[in-house]
């Protein structure tokens, strides 16, 4: 088993439906494809978390950590030098390709992608219309205080 980890407002805790993901899309998924984004550090998730932020108000507003248990056999790894060299773009569709295949045309839960944070670490991106998605077991829900200091604007 996996423990992997997402850092969301507190309001979301109880959703894992990938539904912010499906309409804003992401790196690793389009506009309409909905994904669950989680890394295998709570680290990398908060700092995944703070390259998003828009300003310094979010540091203000309620978040948690979630821990989740995965079954790692499901896990597709996906290797870097298997992406294109322009991986780190955002908006890249050939990475939206990548996703889509596994998920939709081969029926894969979750992919291991390298992160372009932090160099040898990874996020488990989680298909949650797959059927192993109600297998997703919420190990732990803890608030997560985020120090001011980490976001300079």
């Amino acid at each position: 088993m996996k423990r992997v980890y997402r850092i969301i407002r507190s309001k979301y805790k109880d959703d894992l439906s990938g539904e912010g993901a499906r309409i804003y899309g992401g790196r690793w998924n389009r506009p309409g494809v909905a994904a669950l984004y989680t890394s295998e550090a709570r680290s990398l998730a908060l700092l995944e978390l703070i390259v998003h932020f828009n300003s310094a108000a979010a540091l203000n507003m309620d978040y948690v950590f979630i821990s989740l248990e995965i079954d790692e056999s499901f896990i597709e790894n996906i290797h870097l030098k298997d992406l294109p060299k322009d991986f780190i773009s955002f908006n890249n569709s050939k990475l939206w390709a990548i996703t889509e295949n596994l998920f939709l045309k081969k029926d894969k839960f979750a992919i291991r992608v390298p992160s372009v944070l932090v160099p040898n670490e990874f996020n488990i991106i989680i298909n949650p219309h797959h059927q192993q998605a109600e297998f997703l077991k919420v190990l732990e829900i803890e608030d997560a205080v985020l120090d001011k200091r980490l976001v300079k604007f």
